[in-house]
């Protein structure tokens, strides 16, 4: 649990960092990793979290419950990013001018970060398939 929160503080300043201060968002690869990457810890975090409500001998729903956790986790930030280019950015702009970046795409990028998001996600929960059914 707790490699899995210390992922997450790194993959978030990852962002907050080389994405807004350094601009590194102008390279489509920076967003696909983090989002990628953050369904991973995502899923990890969950996996951990919810270990004592697994069930022992329903592996797809186990991955069904990870995924569908992260994908939540996703769509919330997609919320997240809509609300700050929405009501944030307005002010910023104001005060700082159009240094200030955008915090959402269009709708593709939308799309194509929560399809990452998920991805991350199946690739940790196969994985952790994967792993239980060879130390089973």
């Amino acid at each position: 649990m707790r490699l899995a929160i210390i992922a997450l503080i790194i993959i978030l300043a990852i962002n907050l960092i080389g994405g807004l201060y350094y601009n590194l968002y102008k390279f489509p690869w920076f967003d696909a990793t983090l989002h990628f990457s953050g369904g991973v810890f995502v899923a990890l975090l969950f996996s951990q979290y919810l270990k004592p409500h697994f069930r022992p001998n329903s592996k797809m729903a186990n991955m069904l419950i990870i995924v569908g956790a992260t994908m939540l986790i996703g769509v919330v930030w997609e919320f997240t990013e809509y609300t700050a280019d929405h009501i944030i950015k307005p002010p910023l702009r104001a005060a700082y001018g159009p240094k200030v970046p955008n915090f959402m795409g269009d709708l593709d990028d939308t799309i194509s970060d929560l399809l990452l998001d998920t991805l991350g996600a199946m690739f940790l929960a196969g994985l952790l398939v994967g792993i239980r059914k060879k130390t089973s």
